[in-house]
């Protein structure tokens, strides 16, 4: 139909049809080629509605209010944090893989991690303080330890109303970008577990190139989870440690 999303198919069909060629010298596969503006007659392309709503900025952002775009980025905001600590405890290795501040490192993606683990960390210290009362410091580290391990509801939500801080700046187009950005990079995570590689399926990959361009093409510069993060996390760290 001559559509941006047609062509990438249609591409992607190329391709696996050249590849089949030098690897069998496929007389039907050569014919199809030489005389594409035929072949290309009689084929079509079909895209879920689905993946399209769930992945598109456009889409998103005429089928999602608000509400519904910051709870969704804010939630996931808060889960990426406290994973970075709940991976590296469950599997026994140094949080950030033992990382330290470098003297005068400033707006790295390092760092970022780090003020944000730091953040985690000390929010749930709060609230676990308030749960022991006046138990012994280490009854208060294990409380807050498992805070985290266990993804408690007050510390997630917490960590949701920090994380929420983060975007309130973004419009709503900006916040489906945000969100689409951050469903593409589930959906390559969920293709990488299922070992599909990007030659085997090259319409898929094709589709979440595609969508990165646009992605950035409307929204620039697309600040990682990390960044989008300490954006708050910072000078909350800043203010207290002025404080003490």
């Amino acid at each position: 139909d001559g559509s941006e999303h047609a062509s990438i198919h249609e591409e992607a069909i190329k391709q696996m049809l050249r590849w089949h060629v030098e690897a069998t010298r496929s007389a039907v596969g050569t014919d199809l080629l030489q005389n594409w503006d035929e072949t290309r007659r009689h084929m079509a392309w079909i895209m879920p509605k689905a993946l399209l709503q769930y992945q598109d900025a456009d889409a998103i952002l005429a089928t999602r209010g608000r509400k519904e775009l910051v709870e969704e980025l804010s939630t996931a905001l808060a889960a990426h944090q406290v994973t970075v600590l709940k991976s590296a405890w469950k599997q026994g290795r140094p949080v950030n893989k033992g990382q330290v501040p470098a003297y005068g490192e400033m707006d790295t993606e390092e760092m970022f991690r780090l003020i944000n683990s730091y953040t985690v960390l000390e929010q749930a210290q709060v609230i676990a303080a308030k749960r022991v009362g006046s138990g012994t410091q280490a009854a208060r580290d294990k409380a807050a330890r498992n805070l985290i391990l266990t993804e408690d509801f007050s510390l997630m939500a917490a960590l949701a109303k920090h994380a929420k801080k983060a975007i309130e700046d973004y419009d709503d187009a900006g916040l489906a970008v945000l969100v689409s950005n951050k469903r593409l990079a589930d959906f390559k995570r969920a293709l990488s577990l299922r070992n599909i590689l990007s030659m085997d399926s090259p319409g898929t990959y094709s589709w979440i190139l595609h969508q990165d361009r646009k992605n950035r093409a409307a929204l620039g510069d697309i600040p990682s989870f990390d960044a989008l993060f300490a954006q708050t996390s910072l000078p909350d760290v800043v203010a207290r440690q002025a404080a003490e």
